[in-house]
């Protein structure tokens, strides 16, 4: 069985916008059909955060009340409070809410996928979870080669 994936709030917010990246969309709609994609508390929090009208939180929380929901424990806050001294040391600190992101995917064995968000990438190489930007990846296919 594949590794779950927990989608950070990034990669939501492009996969909704009426204008997003094309290749962010595809990614996460293969992802929904051929992995098991999980959330968080934070990551529900902050999209619905975003929402403009009480039916499309409705419709957020249809959507994402169809993931398995990752407790936010000792566990988890153990990870992310262990992940956040690292960084912190390292004059790297990313927000706490990223902290817990990334804690729930250590804690949990899972990838995390993000749009563009540069936190990730410093917490993998302070000994956090695998992660993947899509938003890079897309920037780097549509580059000319040379």
């Amino acid at each position: 069985m594949p590794t779950p994936l927990l989608v950070d709030t990034s990669l939501w917010i492009e996969f909704y916008r009426p204008q997003g990246d094309p290749r962010a969309r595809q990614a996460l709609l293969h992802a929904l059909q051929e992995r098991e994609v999980v959330t968080v508390a934070p990551v529900v929090a902050e999209l619905l955060l975003g929402v403009a009208s009480a039916r499309q939180a409705g419709a957020l929380l249809a959507d994402l009340g169809a993931l398995r929901l990752l407790p936010l424990s000792l566990p988890e806050a153990e990870a992310a409070a262990q992940l956040g001294r690292r960084l912190r040391e390292a004059g790297r600190p990313i927000p706490t809410v990223d902290l817990l992101i990334a804690g729930a995917a250590l804690a949990h064995g899972c990838e995390l996928w993000h749009w563009g968000d540069e936190h990730y990438r410093r917490a993998h190489q302070a000994g956090g979870p695998p992660h993947r930007d899509l938003r890079q990846e897309g920037e780097a296919a549509a580059a000319p080669s040379s």
